[in-house]
């Protein structure tokens, strides 16, 4: 048995840019304060918003957004995790980069093809959409018995 191919949200990152956007804030909230100006206020608030939010991901970055392993994959969904065999999936794919909104995915339909599941991939997950591909066709290719 093979060990299963996690996606997980890389967590320096999400510290790096949690840190930059309170140091940040303080900086701003330093200046509205040594030039007693209310409007720069507004960015202490949304970075400081935009850090905490960073934060809850790290929190976050120990659960894996995505499994597969010789039964199946899994997956976190907005209503909580979906988890589907291999014979369960019509298709399973990598989605590429298109253009600039549009980041890597990984695209997972049923057989009736009325429902479908996607997973981030990019800079701010452990994997990368080759490494994906190559993971998820060795295991499909294997749990076709």
């Amino acid at each position: 048995m093979e060990e299963a191919f996690e996606i997980r949200r890389r967590a320096g990152l999400y510290l790096l840019l949690a840190v930059l956007c309170l140091g940040l804030a303080a900086a701003f909230g330093w200046l509205a304060l040594d030039r007693d100006d209310p409007l720069l206020v507004v960015p202490v608030v949304v970075l400081v918003v935009l850090g905490a939010n960073l934060l809850r991901g790290l929190r976050d970055s120990r659960t894996p957004l995505f499994v597969a392993d010789d039964h199946g994959v899994r997956l976190r969904a907005d209503e909580g995790w979906v988890g589907l065999l291999w014979s369960e999936m019509g298709e399973i794919r990598v989605e590429r980069r298109e253009g600039v909104r549009h980041d890597p995915r990984i695209k997972v339909v049923s057989t009736d093809g009325q429902r479908f599941y996607t997973s981030p991939l990019g800079i701010a997950t452990d994997a990368s959409p080759g490494e994906a591909e190559v993971q998820l066709a060795r295991r499909r290719a294997a749990a076709a018995y």
